[in-house]
């Protein structure tokens, strides 16, 4: 991996998807601009964000959308540290294709390598990639009136936390259109707010 340090994030959310809104980014570092479209981008507000990123892999990607062939170098982030972030100073909508509809193309990973740090942040984690229970959960909690309205989207322990207005963090790694269902649900219907520096989602 390569680490870098005093990176910047440029990130822009895509709202005409018909998977539902995504967030890309353009990330600037001192040896090039790259595209970013990982999945953990979907939990961020649009804005500029400062930080230390953790690059796995950097490969040239080509898809065709909107009547025109694209050729972008993309960088896939294995972490990343906010350090602080602001609006963006121009703000606008464009047209960018879903990453979940895109084909996976051959990447060519990085060749430097640095480990990025232990994670500070407490894990709030609640989802697994099943959408049920793990093994010893809370199965016993009193959840009828919300059990069963997300349609597996929610489990036992999730819904426990939020009872509790506990933070959470969520899996970014599970399918790309579930962390977007679960990031949703969180922000809109429970009234949580994602705090980029800690990637942890918090209780209002």
């Amino acid at each position: 991996m390569i680490r870098i340090d005093g990176a910047q994030l440029r990130v822009k959310r895509i709202r005409q998807s018909r998977n539902g809104a995504f967030c890309v980014a353009d990330l600037s570092t001192a040896f090039g601009e790259f595209k970013v479209k990982d999945p953990l981008l979907d939990q961020f507000e649009e804005g500029e964000y400062q930080a230390t990123v953790w690059i796995s892999e950097i490969y040239l990607s080509q898809y065709i959308a909107f009547g025109k062939g694209v050729t972008e170098i993309r960088a896939r982030l294995h972490d990343l540290q906010v350090e602080s972030q602001a609006e963006l100073s121009t703000a606008h909508e464009q047209a960018e294709p879903d990453p979940i509809d895109e084909q996976r193309p051959e990447r060519v990973a990085a060749s430097k390598k640095s480990v990025p740090p232990p994670s500070t942040a407490k894990d709030f984690s609640h989802f697994n990639k099943g959408g049920k229970p793990p093994s010893g959960s809370l199965d016993s909690v009193p959840l009828e009136s919300t059990q069963g309205e997300h349609d597996g989207l929610l489990d036992a322990e999730m819904l426990h936390a939020i009872a509790n207005r506990d933070p959470i963090k969520l899996d970014a790694t599970v399918e790309r259109a579930l962390l977007r269902r679960q990031a949703a649900e969180l922000g809109q219907r429970h009234g949580y707010r994602f705090d980029a520096k800690q990637q942890i989602w918090f209780a209002q």
